[in-house]
């Protein structure tokens, strides 16, 4: 079974180079299976990166990595209704699944059997005239 929570950031973006960060909580017996990311208001930047890692801490990158402009690469802004959708695909590093093909396996990185707080981070190379609004929804698949 999979299940999801959104949080919406409002000024997404900070007024200098910088970070945003959120957070939630995983639910236990669980897996983060995607994330999607919906651009509600468009951010605007002079030029430059915005990019998006996911993790348990802070500045985690367990769940989504490498977001140093996986969002946007040397732009301006992202329009209202673009939507990202980040499942392992390049500029990611999602949890590894077992390939049966292995001397051994390792546990899958997302995998909590406790409730555990789950770190977001929006980051921008540029400083933000437009802080935009986006909303992200985490899709959680259940071991229970």
């Amino acid at each position: 079974m999979t299940s999801s929570k959104k949080i919406v950031i409002s000024d997404a973006l900070p007024s200098s180079a910088g970070d945003t960060d959120f957070s939630l909580i995983q639910p236990k017996d669980t897996i983060v299976d995607e994330v999607f990311i919906r651009i509600l208001e468009a951010p605007v930047v002079a030029s430059g990166n915005i990019g998006f890692t996911m993790g348990y801490t802070a500045a985690g990158t367990e769940v989504v990595g490498t977001g140093v402009n996986n969002l946007l690469d040397t732009g301006t802004t992202l329009p209202v209704g673009t939507i990202f959708k980040i499942s392992g695909t390049a500029g990611t590093a999602f949890g590894d699944f077992a390939t049966g093909d292995a001397s051994s396996e390792t546990a899958h990185d997302t995998l909590k059997t406790a409730d555990t707080v789950l770190h977001g981070r929006i980051k921008t190379s540029t400083a933000a005239t437009t802080a935009g609004k986006l909303e992200v929804h985490v899709v959680f698949r259940y071991f229970d």
